[in-house]
């Protein structure tokens, strides 16, 4: 079987959007959906204690509740589910070794506990060093814009592009780069065309391997790196970003906070 899409599940309307989005992947990417609910059982309290089992039961009808309405929406996605008891960064770190794309809501969860929203969610997009990481807002909406990719000519993230590349393919959308610059005088010796036509070109490059049709744009605006990339995908169907290290950096932090739209984090290779 095909590596699946991991999403997590809370059993709050928060992390709604965020399955029907990683169903709504699976699908196009011919994939089956795995759900996870993770929650933290403190080791000196046994499973069959009133409390501890009144929270499995919750998590588990989460789960059914969850995966009956993408079997309901989407036939031809196979869906499995997992309850984890372990912390959860630690049990989606651990699944995510075994997931083509980890998929996850920004919201603190106000339901059950221990789940993978707000700052977990981003620790586990900080962390992982196999797939790209999801991140989507409770309020995101479907956009017919491109697939955004934010990339520095300085450092360009292979990976970021070429997965932004890969989406927008797939989805039949437009793969647009953007860079950007501080302030003026920052980088002088990088001037705005020289930026974009860098962006460009690593697009450019990815449309003649990969099967399939790709089109492709590229913009480099001044002002500060999160501004311009939230400004450019308040129409945009996904936001990519790269990763490098082990944390993410206060650019990407502000994207995750304040995007509209779902934002990718890919570690580099």
């Amino acid at each position: 079987m095909a590596t699946p899409v991991l999403a997590a599940v809370d059993g709050t309307p928060d992390s709604g959007p965020a399955v029907r989005w990683a169903a709504e992947e699976a699908e196009r990417q011919g994939r089956p959906l795995r759900l996870v609910h993770a929650w933290g059982r403190p080791e000196h309290l046994a499973p069959a204690l009133p409390g501890v089992s009144e929270v499995r039961g919750r998590a588990l009808a989460a789960l059914a509740g969850e995966a009956a309405r993408v079997r309901s929406e989407h036939p031809a996605v196979p869906v499995e589910t997992a309850l984890l008891e372990v912390p959860a960064p630690r049990g989606l770190l651990a699944e995510a070794e075994h997931a083509a794309l980890v998929v996850v809501g920004t919201h603190r969860p106000r339901g059950l506990p221990g789940l993978f929203l707000g700052s977990v969610g981003l620790a586990v997009a900080a962390r992982t060093t196999r797939c790209p990481v999801v991140l989507v807002p409770p309020r995101a909406r479907e956009q017919p814009g491109p697939v955004v990719v934010g990339v520095d000519p300085v450092r360009p993230s292979g990976t970021a592009v070429a997965f932004a590349a890969r989406e927008a393919r797939v989805r039949e959308l437009t793969a647009r780069a953007v860079s950007a610059w501080p302030q003026p005088g920052c980088w002088d010796d990088i001037g705005e065309d020289e930026r974009a036509s860098v962006a460009h070109a690593e697009l450019e490059r990815l449309g003649r391997v990969l099967p399939g049709p790709l089109r492709t744009a590229a913009r480099a605006l001044p002002g500060r790196p999160s501004t311009v990339l939230l400004a450019a995908s308040a129409d945009a169907a996904l936001l990519v970003l790269g990763r490098s290290g082990r944390r993410l950096g206060p650019v990407a932090g502000e994207v995750c906070e304040y995007a509209v739209c779902p934002v990718a984090i890919v570690p580099d290779a």
